[in-house]
C-alpha cells in the first residue's frame, strides 16, 4: 500500500453532439360498433403504415410493433363502441428523413404521430470521447492541486468510473436539419434536431511528493 501523499479528484466533461438515430411512433386507432369491424379498420390502417415506412427504405434501422388494445368503451347516452389500438415504433438510422417521415404519417386518417425522439447509439464514439475528456480533467485537476501544494504528481493509484449519462431528448436545439424527399404530396416537417449532451464522470486517486512545508506556513 502506497504511504506517500495523495490526492484524489474528479474529472467531469460535457460533450454536445448531434443525434445518431431518431424514434418515430405512429399510432393507429379506430372505432366501431362491432369487434370485428374495429379490428378490420384497424389492419387496413395499419398497412397503410407499414407502406408509408417501407417507402422510406434504407433511412429506416429497424420497425417494430410495441402496443395492441382492443376493448370496449361505454357511453351513458349512447351505445358502446368497440376500439383497436395499434403502437408502432420507427428507427430512423436517418434523421434527415424524420421530418418527411412525420409528414406523412400524420396525413393518414386514424394515425397519430408522435416523436421524434433523439438519441445516440448505445455504442456511440461520443461516450468513449466523454470518458477520456473526463480522464484529461482529472489529471489537470491532480496537478492544479498538487501545484498548489508545492507538489508534483508521482504516480496512478487508481481511476474508477463514476458513471456516464447523456441528456436530452425530444425537443428543438441548435443545428438545421434537412428533409429528406419522398414522393409524396403530404406536407413535410422542417424539424431541427436536438443537440445531446454526453456526461462522462471519472474519479483518479494519484500519489504526489511530500509538499512544500511553506505552503502551510503562509
Amino acid at each position: 500500500m502506497s504511504t506517500s501523499p495523495q490526492v484524489v479528484v474528479r474529472g467531469e466533461a460535457v460533450l454536445t453532439v448531434p443525434p445518431e438515430v431518431a424514434d418515430v411512433v405512429a399510432t393507429v386507432r379506430v372505432r366501431a360498433r362491432d369487434r370485428r369491424t374495429a379490428i378490420e379498420r384497424c389492419h387496413a390502417r395499419l398497412a397503410e403504415v407499414t407502406a408509408v415506412v417501407t417507402e422510406a427504405g434504407d433511412a429506416v434501422e429497424s420497425v417494430a410493433t410495441t402496443g395492441v388494445s382492443v376493448h370496449d368503451e361505454d357511453f351513458e347516452h349512447r351505445p358502446a363502441e368497440r376500439v383497436a389500438v395499434v403502437q408502432t415504433q420507427v428507427v430512423l438510422a436517418r434523421i434527415a428523413a424524420a421530418g418527411e417521415l412525420l409528414g406523412r404519417l400524420a396525413d393518414l386518417e386514424d394515425v397519430a404521430v408522435a416523436g421524434p425522439h433523439w438519441r445516440l447509439r448505445p455504442d456511440s464514439p461520443a461516450h468513449e470521447e466523454a470518458r477520456l475528456a473526463a480522464l484529461r480533467d482529472a489529471v489537470r485537476r491532480a496537478r492544479l492541486y498538487a501545484g498548489a501544494l508545492g507538489a508534483e504528481i508521482t504516480g496512478l493509484v487508481e481511476v474508477a468510473d463514476a458513471g456516464l449519462a447523456r441528456s436530452g431528448g425530444a425537443g428543438f436545439g441548435e443545428t438545421a436539419l434537412r428533409v429528406a424527399a419522398f414522393e409524396s404530396s403530404a406536407p413535410a416537417l422542417e424539424l431541427t434536431p436536438q443537440q445531446l449532451r454526453v456526461h462522462g464522470s471519472v474519479e483518479v486517486r494519484f500519489d504526489v511528493s511530500v509538499p512544500d512545508p511553506e505552503v502551510f506556513r503562509r
